[in-house]
């Protein structure tokens, strides 16, 4: 397993973009991440958390313009939810998460695809909240690491959906998280 710091965000793009799975800080937790697109990726990953292999997963993305790129059209309310720090919102069945600040935004942008920002813990189990941790419990399983602080905070982000069917639209929360909505 390559362990990378911050500022070594290409190579690990690198790992991402051909099929590799992550251990990394997303903006609220510890996570492990891998190619979206990338099927073989995702189901080795959810297998290692033990979810099931039909198991929906968030995709981090840099900009509302990559949302619209890889989901489609978004609502307004959508778009105000998603501008919102620590909030994934379901965009066409798919729950996404912008993240636009620091070493996270342009990792994600020099991925060019969706990154999975999934906890990095088994399904169930208490989150972790440091690199080594996670490196212990998926030993052999990761492809890279990026090494770093201590995640005290541990708390997943706010999942939200919007019920366009009702005028106005109406927010539904559907995991209260780091940005608690009501």
């Amino acid at each position: 397993m390559e362990i990378f710091r911050h500022h070594e965000i290409k190579p690990l793009a690198h790992v991402v973009q051909n099929g590799g799975i992550i251990i990394y800080p997303t903006d609220t937790i510890w996570g492990l991440g891998c190619n979206a697109f990338d099927a073989t990726a995702t189901q080795k990953l959810k297998a290692m958390k033990g979810k099931p292999a039909d198991a929906n997963l968030i995709w981090l993305l840099p900009s509302i313009r990559a949302v619209e790129k890889f989901c489609g059209s978004i609502t307004p309310t959508e778009k105000k939810l998603l501008r919102r720090k620590h909030t994934s919102v379901i965009i066409h069945g798919q729950a996404v998460r912008v993240v636009r600040s620091g070493w996270l935004n342009r990792f994600l942008t020099l991925c060019g695809v969706p990154v999975i920002g999934t906890s990095a813990n088994v399904h169930g189990e208490p989150v972790i909240t440091s690199w080594r941790q996670a490196v212990k419990l998926f030993a052999g399983q990761t492809d890279a690491v990026v090494r770093g602080r201590k995640i005290y905070r541990h708390v997943p982000s706010t999942l939200a959906k919007v019920d366009t069917t009702l005028n106005p639209p109406k927010v539904k929360i559907l995991r209260a998280g780091a940005n608690n909505l009501r």
